[in-house]
């Protein structure tokens, strides 16, 4: 409501203060409002902190539980026995003489085939096939065909037209025209165009005309051939096989009757003792807490800043010449001291902490055998091992017979047997040669058009001729008569058709001649000659070769002693051997339980100068905005909630008024029926509804009056105690919108 006010009278302050003055250049039918800006003014909340957050802190001790842990007092070891070893006696052979091989001659045989050998290779034979030649007519243009032209001259007729001989005037009662005779040139007959011919030009050309045609024709060349020696082998070249026997030595061979082998002995495991230490009791931590300590504070916050306002003398000017005091008043524009609140808070000095203390701290000088025990284990220092003696083979010599050269064979060469035969070859094979056959021609003339015919223009001049009439040289200046033209009808010639030029075709001249020309190429026929064969004799060999008779070995059967088993250690587990100790564990270390304490704060609502008003201006105004202008806003009966379909009107209608910067009214109505108080209260709350919804949409609240004036300002007869339709009682129960001031 204050800021309702504040603005009711920024309006009259502005229409008070500049009353007298006027805008310059003003349409008609323009509304204009001239005011002095107010200052926008938005509020703005600031949250202050009046006690700060802090932690309350809260010590859970340690906690402890016993335990039983098993520890080795004599680790496992092993202990060896030896296995001896086993033996068996095996009979074996002794190769004396190894296996051999000795060679047997397969003699080789020979086979007389007959071949055929090609003495003479096939050929073909060419002969000519002359070319076909035929006698054809043709047609050879001795004169080009051209064009003639042959005038069609231009038509001419008579028209009757008429020739103005004296112009329309006027003649006045009062001042005569002036009159006087000009002579002037009048075209009896247009000018036109005439075609005369130019004829066309020919001349005689020699050509040369080809009346027989080139052709070819074909001469063999006959195949060359000559006579070569060739050399057949009727016996091809062999060989016969000669044995070489095996060559054999003696040599003595050493045999193990007895394998070496080994035998273990046992080097027992040696023991000993060592002292290890284990956790037998684990300690917490001591903690302690120190709590937060505050001090107490305020802080001041500037609600309302200082700023001034235009205001009025209480007292006229003493010169004042107008009747009317207000006129002569001096405007002052006053500073207005910023408003300020101050918020006690309180100050968080230093927050709660905790102090430990490691759990050791029992021990002297926080030793690192605090809570340490110590106990003796049984270790094997020295596994038990064993020790290889070595057994050596016994031997015995035996006699062997070995071959020393395998046997093997040598190749004796038999040449071949070779027999010269003639035989002809064809060196180049036949071939065709071609012999060109030059055309024939002949030289004869005919008439070519150089230049085709074309027509020349020829310009035939206008025929006029002089006739009189008379012209007004001075019109008159007072009542006007119209006098009629004269005019005299008189003949001119005229073209109707203009000169053209008609094109007569002149055909070309032809003479058939007759030429030879080759209808079929020459070719030549291939004859095949086959080729000659001779039949001859030839000895084919198949040469001698050796097989293979194995000789077995010879073997002498003797006695061995051989290890089967040999000589092991079986192992003798030694098992460890534990004590139990009880130990002290840590379940959980001392802990603190953290709260923390949220700071309280206070929401100050302060205001802040958005524009800075004072500045003084004229601004068109919509002459239908300065009235009230209805929005189609239908309200429940009884309720002051806007509808969806009442907010998208708003939207569509007075938010874009809003956003030009102008500051408007809402005013709302009731119909008459309820109490005046109820229906005041009723359309101040539904004129608030809007208001609300308006500065949801981002406009400020400076710029909105909201008023409800309930049943008072009726548009109808339908007061209280008047029967009324529920149409007409609608019409009162309406929402307005004006704009009251243009910034």
């Amino acid at each position: 409501m204050k800021k309702v006010l504040l603005t009711f009278l920024s309006f009259v302050v502005c229409t008070i203060a500049f009353a007298q003055d006027l805008p310059t250049n003003p349409e008609p039918g323009k509304c204009y409002k001239r005011c002095v800006t107010p200052d926008v003014w938005v509020n703005q909340d600031v949250t202050v902190q009046v006690a700060p957050a802090y932690k309350k802190l809260k010590v859970v001790p340690a906690q402890y539980r016993t335990e039983n842990e098993e520890f080795v007092v004599q680790s496992a070891g092993q202990e060896l026995s030896v296995v001896p070893a086993q033996y068996e006696t095996q009979t074996f052979e002794v190769v004396t003489q190894e296996a051999s091989q000795r060679l047997e001659k397969v003699a080789g045989s020979t086979n007389t085939t007959t071949e055929e050998m090609m003495t003479q290779q096939g050929y073909q034979e060419l002969s000519v096939v002359p070319a076909k030649y035929a006698t054809e007519n043709f047609e050879i243009v001795s004169n080009d065909a051209a064009q003639s032209l042959s005038v069609i001259p231009a038509k001419l007729g008579s028209e009757s037209f008429e020739v103005v001989v004296q112009e329309a005037s006027q003649r006045l009662e009062v001042v005569p025209a002036k009159y006087e005779t000009r002579t002037e040139t009048v075209v009896v007959q247009a000018a036109y165009t005439k075609l005369e011919t130019v004829p066309a030009q020919y001349e005689t050309r020699t050509e040369t005309v080809v009346v027989n045609s080139g052709g070819q024709r074909l001469e063999v060349v006959p195949a060359k051939w000559t006579t070569e020696n060739v050399e057949v082998t009727v016996q091809p070249a062999s060989s016969r096989v000669e044995i070489v026997p095996a060559k054999y030595a003696t040599e003595n061979v050493e045999v193990v009757v007895q394998n070496a082998s080994q035998r273990l002995e046992v080097i027992p495991a040696k023991w000993g003792t060592e002292t290890l230490s284990y956790k037998k009791q684990e300690f917490g931590s001591t903690l302690s807490v120190v709590p937060a300590k505050f001090t107490s504070g305020y802080q001041t916050i500037e609600v309302k800043p200082a700023t001034a306002k235009w205001g009025m003398s209480d007292t006229p000017a003493v010169d004042c010449q107008s009747n009317d005091p207000n006129d002569c008043r001096y405007w002052c524009y006053k500073n207005i001291p910023a408003q300020n609140i101050t918020v006690n808070t309180t100050e968080l000095a230093t927050d709660a902490q905790v102090i430990t203390k490691p759990g050791c701290d029992q021990g002297e000088n926080n030793a690192e055998d605090c809570g340490m025990g110590t106990y003796t284990r049984r270790v094997v220092q020295t596994p038990a091992t064993t020790r290889v003696i070595e057994i050596p083979a016994v031997t015995k010599t035996v006699k062997k017979t070995v071959m020393v050269t395998p046997p093997t064979t040598r190749v004796i060469e038999i040449p071949a047997i070779t027999k010269t035969i003639k035989k002809t070859v064809l060196v180049s094979p036949a071939t065709t040669r071609v012999i060109d056959i030059p055309a024939v021609t002949k030289e004869v003339k005919r008439t070519v058009m150089v230049t085709p015919p074309t027509s020349r223009v020829i310009e035939i001049p206008a025929v006029t001729k002089e006739v009189q009439r008379t012209v007004m040289v001075t019109p008159p200046t007072t009542r006007v008569i119209e006098i009629p033209a004269v005019t005299k009808t008189m003949k001119r010639t005229v073209v109707l058709e203009p000169a053209t030029t008609r094109v007569t075709e002149i055909p070309q001249v032809t003479a058939t001649m007759k030429r030879t020309v080759m209808a079929t190429p020459p070719t030549t026929r291939a004859t095949d000659v086959p080729a000659k064969m001779t039949t001859i004799q030839k000895t084919i060999l198949t040469p001698e070769s050796t097989r293979v008779v194995e000789i077995p070995a010879t073997t002498t059967t003797m006695k061995r002693t051989v290890m089967v088993t040999p000589p092991t250690t079986r192992v003798i587990e030694v098992p460890q051997k534990t004590a139990t100790y009880k130990k002290t564990v840590l379940a959980s270390d001392a802990r603190v339980e953290e709260v923390t304490v949220p700071a309280v704060n206070k929401t100050v609502t302060k205001e802040v100068l958005q524009t800075k008003g004072g500045l003084t201006s004229w601004a068109e105004v919509d002459c239908k905005l300065v009235a009230y202008n209805d929005l189609n806003v239908n309200w429940e009966l009884g309720s002051a909630t806007l509808t969806a379909a009442s907010k998208r009107e708003i939207d569509a209608k007075l938010l874009p008024v809003l956003q030009n910067g102008v500051s408007v009214e809402i005013a709302s109505h009731t119909d008459s029926r309820g109490s005046k108080e109820s229906n005041r209260s009723l359309s101040e709350r539904r004129a608030q509804a809007v208001t609300n919804y308006l500065i949801s949409k981002g406009i400020n609240s400076s710029r909105i009056v909201s008023n409800g004036f309930g049943e008072t300002r009726l548009t109808n007869r339908c007061s209280d105690g008047v029967s009324c339709t529920e149409r007409e009682h609608l019409a009162n129960r309406r929402t307005q919108f004006r704009v009251i001031d243009a910034e």
